[in-house]
């Protein structure tokens, strides 16, 4: 906060909205952290019916496992919601934010710089395959919502079609579990976000965890939280733990389809518009842990 003595809140709040309208294929997708807006009198409103943000961080917080001085990084943390958000509520982690797109990049450095001088470091190094093997040692990475953009926004290479992008995702991630202990994992349905382009049927969220148990099984990472988005009668979003045979089916590599049939038409995911909260939010160990 200190920083805000030398700038006013009414110009930070102008700079930050200025870099956050950015026009690009993935401006106006994070919400701004509630700290920061009520510090600054200043928010930018995500729907949340189409994409919760704080509902997700209140999942993350209370499951990753983080001590001390632990290292976390957030790769495609676009306005930094995440990171910020855990450097608001633990000072003592090392974050790094890799952020392709330099507006956005300098949204959180001008953020942390305010709010957090000291406990995030914003990188524009790509993250892409080649670029894994810049990273150093984590305690864990959030990969939230970036993959599924392999082939069109990064790693051009990549054959399109779906056979393809799933080896491709499948050697992403086991190359990124020589960086990370834990991995935080969250993917969309269409390749590029492209409707035209599915790994299967928006609705068919067997489809989905199957797929994500095969991926992650075969990179190396064993599944050991699964939420899932859950909207109360008030429309207050809540992610909440797949039941224990839920995440054993997951987490054997090939999810049981009867036991995920139960689930899904009790979970009602077809309350929320689009595919976003169809999406689970994985939280994984490495199989075999990277060492120093």
């Amino acid at each position: 906060m200190s920083a805000l003595l030398d700038q006013s809140r009414t110009d930070l709040a102008a700079r930050l909205h200025e870099l956050y309208q950015d026009s690009s294929k993935h401006s106006v997708y994070q919400s701004v952290p509630t700290f920061v807006a009520r510090a600054l009198g200043y928010q930018e409103e995500i729907h949340s019916l189409w994409r919760s943000d704080a509902p997700r961080f209140a999942y993350l917080a209370d499951r990753l496992n983080l001590p001390p001085g632990a290292r976390l990084a957030d790769i495609g943390a676009n306005t930094g919601f995440f990171s910020l958000n855990f450097a608001h509520v633990r000072p003592d982690l090392l974050i790094t934010a890799y952020e392709m797109n330099p507006r956005h990049a300098e949204f959180i450095r001008l953020t942390a710089a305010a709010f957090a001088p000291e406990c995030i470091e914003v990188l524009t190094q790509s993250c892409d395959l080649a670029g894994l093997n810049r990273l150093p040692l984590f305690d864990a990475v959030l990969l939230l919502n970036v993959v599924h953009h392999a082939g069109f926004d990064f790693d051009a290479d990549v054959p399109d079609n779906n056979e393809a992008f799933t080896d491709y995702a499948i050697g992403y991630l086991a190359k990124l579990r020589a960086h990370s202990r834990q991995l935080v994992f969250q993917v969309g349905s269409n390749r590029g976000g492209d409707k035209a382009r599915p790994l299967f049927h928006r609705d068919d969220d067997v489809a989905r965890l199957n797929w994500l148990s095969k991926v992650l099984g075969l990179a190396g990472w064993k599944i050991s939280h699964l939420g899932y988005a859950h909207l109360s009668e008030s429309e207050t979003i809540v992610f909440r733990d797949a039941p224990p045979s839920v995440l054993a089916a997951a987490s054997d590599g090939v999810a049981n389809t009867s036991t995920l049939v139960d689930f899904f038409r009790s979970a009602h995911l077809d309350r929320f518009p689009g595919e976003f909260h169809r999406r689970p939010l994985v939280i994984a160990s490495a199989i075999e842990a990277p060492t120093p």
